[in-house]
């Protein structure tokens, strides 16, 4: 049995809580969070120790890992300290607010000798799953462009979190808010899977369109790789009318995945030249898709990895490179030009 502790007990320190509890070889013993009035509530629903102050969770003995699952700008503070106190740690996406960071989150595992998984649960998600292998099969010939599109309307991005728009953190620049560190990780990470190699330099544009002031809520890259494949992606809070959530070009067939958020990206639809020359449709339904999870994917194999019934699981060494990217994406918008990696 593995110990497990969440620091950062919000919204998504509950989904965390939710999905341990349903893996059998995993135990949650203790949270940590700022408010008290909701400590009652926790202790009775998890059956869990609260604590309000970090380090008195972090002294306990029993933790094997430690989910950071707080605020972006404390990820490395908290991660470092979980590595002194002798604790594993699974920290949320992005690992870090900038690459520097994540540098030395991993200097610090090192030194530590602890593992660090970062929790880019979207890799787990149907329609990544389904697109890659599609690409992969060799059904649309060679890839000449993917895009890769989040698109919706609305003040729930903004307001995400245990507090709504009470605490509108996700908005906020002192937070390490704005589209492109929070849905950024998982397209960036997405496409680095799929092309299996680095991107020889990204164009970016930020945009604060509606939703704040202070960071993005619209973020615009391509990523262009060495064989002339053009990789596209793109998440704006403000669109009504939604676009696919993939669009794939290849020179034997066409792919898009339609973009509703209803229906978390369902329906595909496939335009191609089949083995026989001829010309096909495929217009494919997934209610599940063989793996995929949408986020509970992530503790399933985090437990076969510790098992060694998987070879791989997320990296951080992966996906601190994906934070290189957001920052050179950050660059070219400021300086206005294309970056080379």
């Amino acid at each position: 049995m593995i110990n497990m502790a969440i620091i950062g007990f919000g919204r998504m320190g509950r989904i965390h809580a939710d999905i341990i509890n349903r893996i059998k070889d995993l135990n949650l013993v203790a949270v940590s969070k700022k408010n008290p009035q909701e400590a009652e509530e926790i202790k009775n629903k998890y059956n869990v120790e609260v604590y309000f102050n970090n380090d008195e969770l972090l002294n306990r003995k029993d933790i094997d890992y430690a989910v950071i699952a707080a605020t972006n700008e404390v990820h490395e503070e908290i991660t470092v300290k979980a590595f002194e106190k002798g604790k594993n740690v699974i920290v949320e996406k992005p690992m870090g607010t900038n690459y520097e960071s994540t540098l030395r989150m991993i200097k610090a595992a090192e030194e530590y000798k602890k593992n660090l998984f970062v929790y880019q649960s979207q890799r787990w998600d149907r329609d990544f799953l389904f697109v890659k292998d599609t690409i992969q099969s060799g059904k649309l010939g060679r890839i000449l462009v993917i895009e890769e599109k989040v698109m919706f309307f609305g003040s729930n991005w903004a307001g995400w979190g245990i507090h709504g728009m009470d605490f509108p953190w996700r908005i906020k620049a002192e937070f390490g808010g704005g589209t492109l560190y929070d849905w950024g990780p998982h397209l960036v990470d997405h496409i680095l899977l799929i092309m299996g190699k680095d991107p020889v330099g990204v164009y970016g544009i930020l945009q604060s369109g509606l939703w704040s002031t202070e960071v993005d809520d619209h973020f615009f890259a391509v990523m262009r790789f060495d064989e002339d494949t053009i990789c596209q992606i793109e998440v704006n809070h403000n669109c009504r009318i939604p676009l696919p959530r993939w669009y794939v070009i290849g020179t034997k067939g066409t792919l898009k995945v339609k973009g509703d958020l209803s229906n978390v990206w369902d329906e595909a639809e496939i335009n191609y030249i089949n083995d026989k020359g001829e010309k096909e449709i495929q217009n494919i339904k997934f209610a599940d898709y063989p793996g995929a999870g949408l986020s509970s994917g992530f503790y399933r194999d985090f437990v076969k990895f510790l098992a060694k019934q998987k070879k791989e699981f997320v990296s951080m060494y992966e996906a601190s490179k994906v934070i290189k990217i957001l920052d050179m994406i950050k660059k070219s918008s400021e300086e206005k030009k294309y970056i080379e990696f």
